[in-house]
């Protein structure tokens, strides 16, 4: 073989080498941990809820009166497989004898939220000292910030059986606070 040949042949592999060490890669890792906390928070749009009893016709009881400006609003993310549920009772003052006050909520409002929001109970509770469900199978989601995002409560309070109780009704004003509960977990 003569000498360009060889010299050829040596930087052939001279050329082959460097583009082996060319290609090396070094690398090194670590694990890194994820978490995502179950929480739940709850709050309303503290909308003033003012209902009162009055009618207009001479010889006709009051009727009902319903307001539904309040709304309930969450954030909520349970464990995989578990829900929550959004109750509500009177935890001050007395419902007036005579009377009854009800409350129902709609379905969460879908534009500014997201998740499994759960299902609203459709016949409305009567309000007591006992919490009572409003919303079923809450998982994870949330409901929005806006004033008229999440749930809209309607409270009715109306006469209790006019034709016995209507006697027990009595002008004054009356003050109740009612609570609303997001429950932990079913998987506690």
């Amino acid at each position: 073989m003569n000498k360009s040949g060889l010299k050829n042949i040596l930087l052939g592999i001279s050329f082959l080498l460097n583009i082996t060490t060319w290609a090396q890669v070094w690398t090194a890792g670590d694990n890194v941990t994820l978490q995502v906390s179950e929480f739940a928070l709850i709050e309303t749009n503290h909308a003033p809820v003012t209902l009162t009893l009055a009618t207009s016709t001479a010889g006709a009881p009051v009727g009902s009166v319903s307001n539904s400006d309040l709304f309930v609003k969450i954030s909520s993310i349970v464990p995989g497989g578990t829900d929550r549920e959004l109750t509500a009772k009177v935890s001050s003052g007395t419902i007036p004898a005579g009377t009854s006050l009800s409350l129902v909520s709609a379905n969460c409002t879908t534009t500014n939220s997201g998740g499994t929001l759960g299902t609203a109970i459709t016949t409305p509770i009567l309000l007591s000292a006992i919490d009572q469900f409003l919303v079923r199978y809450i998982a994870t989601c949330y409901t929005g910030t806006g004033y008229n995002d999440g749930y809209k409560m309607t409270f009715t309070w109306a006469p209790l059986n006019p034709a016995a109780n209507y006697s027990q009704i009595a002008a004054a004003t009356y003050n109740i606070t009612v609570v609303f509960t997001l429950t932990a977990h079913d998987g506690n």
